[in-house]
């Protein structure tokens, strides 16, 4: 009997799994592959209306296949696209990437067919060793991954509501209707101060957005650049056969920064030299060092981990130093609607009640992780149904660390960041792919 697998999600972990399945299958296997925004091979990540959104990992190590690590580099040399291996590619292009691959191998292999489906999943119940997957019809599968990806921001916390139901807030920062938008205002408050802020900014600075540009978040942490000249690398300094704790690794971390600047060497490449050891030592934390580190690190590990290119960085940096950018460090409470503008309230450490008066709100605090709080209704009713429940961190599902959930179902990618914490970049999820792969066609 046929091997049969439902996907649910159409992004990049859809698509690395359908791949890496083409690639590895020897026997007969049928995927229905279920996306409800037909955005096979993009998702939201790589269809961005900008083409001046930029990847913020090297293009050299952004091929989807991880054992043939110049599969990207290959596909840009046939598009002539000027570049270098250590450039930082257009997104939008890297989805074209991904796209032209998938059709490329779609129908290379034989034993497995791929019926895409653009139908919104409501529904998946277990019946025997059988999964019914239920849109406005019904489909019986044997196995299933849920490719979801990451989820829109949760709103702002506010006592007020109405802001989320107007035309000039965008929870979506990546909205395509907001390119519309942006000239007629002459304020823009940007809430969050992560990377998609970033392109927030490239993208305001490319269509010369004249207006004033106000960032707020509670730390006001900003991403720091990419080297393009990076001294030479700190040694690696982790034993992968040694246990640590975190207050361990936080010493070991400090100790290696200070000795990196004594030394003249790329203080980045302290963090950098730990990436490949980063799950292992997430997954030898106890629940309450997890705790711990959420409350008092994960802002700063954000920062030093998760770097922009830098000329994305070096427009942030000119539209602050004229003026036309704020940055401010705040906690919001409410955003009241006063007309079709704006009034955001927010307390600092210093003051209270302090207001930031604005026309349009971009929300770029991030994706939402627990799925407790997820507006989706097949995630409420997999909770509900405890096929699912969310992992003890509340930052994905609860699953193995090679992703299985229950018998005969899979995650990767995002919905694993509570597990094994680097979950959500290519490098990390193309190897999950193909374990994960693995994993269904033998089985």
């Amino acid at each position: 009997m046929t091997n049969s697998l439902a996907i649910i999600g159409g992004g990049i972990s859809g698509t690395l799994t359908v791949l890496q399945i083409i690639k590895q299958s020897k026997s007969p296997i049928s995927i229905l592959w279920f996306d409800t925004q037909n955005k096979y091979g993009k998702g939201y990540a790589y269809n961005t209306f900008d083409e001046h959104h930029l990847l913020n990992v090297r293009a050299n190590n952004m091929s989807v296949f991880p054992d043939d690590p110049d599969h990207f580099i290959n596909w840009l040399q046939t598009k002539n696209v000027n570049y270098s291996a250590k450039d930082f590619i257009s997104r939008r292009l890297f989805g074209e990437y991904v796209s032209n691959t998938l059709e490329t191998l779609k129908h290379t292999n034989s034993n497995v067919t791929v019926e895409q489906i653009t139908e919104e999943v409501v529904a998946i119940d277990q019946e025997g060793e059988m999964f019914r997957i239920k849109t406005h019809q019904t489909y019986t599968v044997k196995k299933v991954v849920l490719a979801l990806g990451n989820f829109l921001p949760a709103h702002p916390k506010s006592i007020s509501t109405e802001f989320i139901s107007s035309k000039y807030y965008f929870q979506n920062a990546f909205n395509v209707q907001l390119t519309n938008q942006i000239q007629s205002h002459q304020n823009i408050t940007i809430i969050g101060s992560g990377l998609t802020m970033i392109d927030m900014i490239v993208s305001l600075a490319r269509f010369n957005y004249k207006g004033k540009i106000q960032v707020i978040s509670p730390h006001a942490y900003i991403p720091q650049a990419h080297q393009d000249n990076p001294l030479p690398s700190v040694d690696g300094f982790i034993d992968g056969k040694k246990k640590y704790t975190l207050l361990q690794i936080v010493a070991l971390v400090n100790q290696q920064i200070k000795l990196a600047k004594t030394q003249n060497l790329n203080v980045h490449s302290v963090i950098d030299t730990m990436r490949p050891h980063l799950q292992t030592l997430w997954l030898n934390f106890s629940l309450s060092e997890k705790q711990q580190f959420l409350r008092h690190l994960r802002h700063k590990w954000g920062v030093a981990r998760h770097r922009a290119p830098s000329q994305s960085m070096a427009v942030f940096n000119e539209l602050q130093a004229s003026v036309q950018l704020t940055l401010t460090k705040g906690r919001i409470f409410d955003i009241k609607t006063v007309g079709p503008k704006f009034d955001i309230y927010y307390n600092t450490t210093q003051k209270t009640n302090q207001v930031l008066h604005t026309e349009l709100i971009i929300n770029c605090t991030g994706p939402e992780s627990n799925y407790d709080k997820v507006p989706s209704g097949l995630i409420k009713y997999l909770i509900s149904n405890q096929i699912i429940v969310p992992d003890p961190i509340k930052y994905g599902i609860d699953a193995q660390k090679d992703g299985c959930i229950i018998k005969n179902m899979y995650t990767l990618g995002p919905p694993l960041k509570g597990i094994l914490w680097e979950s959500v970049a290519v490098p990390e999820i193309r190897v999950q792919a193909r374990d994960l792969a693995a994993k269904i066609i033998f089985d």
